[in-house]
Parts: structure tokens; sequence; C-alpha cells
């Protein structure tokens, strides 16, 4: 009867001790828990298995997500004609519609392709397109006024350096001036010169599309973008 009575007491005091620790903080339940067993893990190790436990319940695929980046606003310049729709400034559109028909309501000179032109395509080759409105770009008017124009705008190579629709930097250039310039003319020989030791802006000095001589220099003539 004896041995009943210590194995209900034992019972009872295990009850009231569970009561106990379920209802007291980590750190009162963990200093209750040593005091009465032995081999109690430390509490920084039970955290650790805690963490491991709640990482097993979660599905792998969510654990897994990959991270966003941070968004990043990024500076677009935009063409005229591109901007406000006139596609059909540089390509040609269907007979029965523009080939994109932004802000459009009625048909526009030039609005009806030939039967024999694929929609989209340019109304002029490209080495002539640019020059249709930027006219003080043309050959022609370079010859007119006694101008040197550097190589690419005398082939017409507009897009080497802008972007037709748009453009991350002013002037719709792909890259910054100076980055622009080094993709053709060898940096070695470019900073070898004693002028260009300081290795400022390249268009600081130089126009990009004409100038008096093929120097292109802004002392002697100034360009008007």
């Amino acid at each position: 009867m004896k041995g009943s009575n210590k194995t209900l007491i034992l019972l009872l005091s295990a009850g009231l001790l569970i009561i106990f620790i379920s209802g007291c903080d980590r750190h009162a339940r963990h200093k209750v828990l040593t005091f009465f067993f032995t081999g109690v893990p430390p509490l920084e190790e039970e955290k650790k298995l805690l963490e491991e436990e709640k990482k097993a319940a979660v599905p792998a695929e969510y654990t897994e997500k990959k991270k966003r980046k941070p968004f990043q606003m990024t500076t677009q310049f935009s063409h005229g004609p591109f901007a406000s729709g006139k596609c059909n400034q540089c390509h040609e559109i269907s007979q029965t519609a523009s080939f994109r028909s932004v802000g459009k309501k009625e048909e526009e000179p030039g609005q009806k392709a030939k039967p024999d032109i694929s929609q989209g395509r340019l109304v002029v080759p490209l080495n002539k397109l640019c020059v249709q409105c930027h006219k003080t770009k043309s050959r022609e008017s370079a010859y007119k006024e006694g101008l040197w124009l550097h190589g690419p705008v005398s082939d017409g190579h507009c897009t080497l350096c802008h972007g037709a629709h748009s453009g991350p930097n002013l002037y719709l250039l792909f890259k910054k001036a100076d980055e622009l310039c080094l993709q053709c003319h060898a940096e070695g020989l470019v900073f070898s010169r004693a002028a260009h030791k300081d290795r400022g802006d390249c268009i600081s000095c130089h126009n990009a599309h004409l100038g008096k001589d093929s120097r292109l220099l802004k002392t002697d003539f100034n360009e008007i973008w």
C-alpha cells in the first residue's frame, strides 16, 4: 500500500510539474527541468533543435523560393515619333490599319502601304532614314556647309550609337559618350596623346557628328543637336 501511495504522489507531482512548466517561459522552464533532471540540453541547443523541427515541417518548395532582387528604376529616353505612336514615319504599315495605331483616329499622309511591302518594314533603307528628319546631319547639308562628317554618320550608321526607339542615356545613346567612342577608337592610341591625358568626356571637346576637319573640335565648330 505504501508503494502505491508513493507512485501516486510521484504521478501527481509530475502532473503538477508539467502544468507549472507549461505556463513558464523558456528560461524558467529550462531552470526547473535542470533542477529535477539530468541531461537537459542547453538553451542554445534546444533552440536549434526547435528551428530544425520547424524547417522540416515546411515543404521544400516554400523554403527554396528565389529571393527577389531589389527593384531599380531605370531611366529611359524615348525617340519623339516612337513616344507619340507615329510609327508610320519610319515603318511601312498595312493598307487597313497603322503598324501601331496608338492615338490615331484618321488616316495620315503615307499611311497606306504598297501591296508588295510587308508591314513594319522601314520606309527607306536605314542608312537614309534618320536624315529624313535630322537633315543637318546629312551628307548634302555637310557638303553645302563645307563640314567634315564623322565616319559612321557619313555612312548613315546612326544606330551604332543611338537607339531607334529609346535608350538609357541622353540622346538615346546606348552607353556614355566616352565608352561609345572607345568601341571604335583604340584606347591606347587615344590616351597616348598629351591632350587626352586627363581622360575626360570626349564630347566636351569634340562634336559627335560633324566639324571643320577630321578632329571635329568644338573650338572650330560647335554643332547644333
